[in-house]
């Protein structure tokens, strides 16, 4: 399903982003060290942090909620159609419309779903 070449670029992007994790957390603690206490405003900054995160996910499940919603109208749309058409066959006249119920219903057992 996927090529090697996406494969290869999904390992990079990981191994970047557990680098710059790995030397984020360095360069923090060097600084923490140096300095010998908590930067001000790490608190409001982390809230931030979390709150557009908090907002990536609700978008992302609203977005999944809508698509899962459209789905459904289209599968009770396409059922509507199709039952629509098989009431209509009963329409047709009686020696066009017999070929054409031996054609949807070929065991003969009519009126029986």
């Amino acid at each position: 399903m996927f090529g090697l070449e996406s494969l290869l670029v999904t390992a990079a992007l990981f191994a970047e982003m557990l680098l710059a994790l790995v030397g984020g957390g360095r360069a923090g603690a060097r600084h923490r060290a140096a300095v010998g206490r908590e930067p001000p405003g790490i608190g409001v900054i982390d809230g931030f942090v979390f709150a557009l995160v908090g907002l990536l996910i609700a978008f992302t499940f609203s977005g999944a909620a809508s698509r899962f919603e459209k789905r459904r109208d289209l599968i009770v749309t396409e059922a509507n159609a199709i039952g629509t058409a098989w009431l209509r066959l009963d329409l047709l006249p009686a020696r066009r419309g017999e070929s054409h119920n031996a054609k949807r219903n070929p065991r003969g057992d009519r009126g029986k779903r």
